[in-house]
């Protein structure tokens, strides 16, 4: 997948809410590294503010910001991503589980067919 190709979403206000009730929020100091390419997630992330480089190589490829949501598909399909992500300082990231998302879509017609929704994107 080609980085111009990752799959991020902009969450609308409502489902952001939602979503950051569910997980854990980090707000991170330093620049960090998130992941690295070739590994399968864990965990899906939630830009809450601030923002995340997104790598390849070593070089910045593209920049995503508060309302994102990444590594999804990766995480739902078990599948590495393919490129790195560094977390700049001040951002506030949230992490959800598979968990977190089996429970949505069992239990949360609304936020689940949101979801479904960007998924199918």
């Amino acid at each position: 997948m080609k980085l111009d190709t990752v799959m991020t979403f902009d969450i609308e206000d409502n489902t952001l809410h939602q979503l950051r009730e569910r997980g854990e929020h980090i707000t991170y100091t330093a620049t960090s590294n998130l992941f690295y390419e070739g590994q399968i997630p864990v965990v899906a992330y939630l830009v809450i503010s601030g923002n995340i480089h997104l790598t390849k190589n070593k070089k910045i490829k593209k920049t995503i910001g508060s309302g994102c949501l990444l590594g999804v598909k990766e995480l739902l399909n078990n599948q590495p991503v393919n490129y790195s992500a560094v977390i700049m300082p001040g951002s506030d990231i949230c992490f959800l589980s598979r968990s977190d998302f089996n429970e949505i879509i069992e239990n949360e017609d609304d936020l689940s067919d949101k979801i479904s929704q960007l998924l199918a994107i």
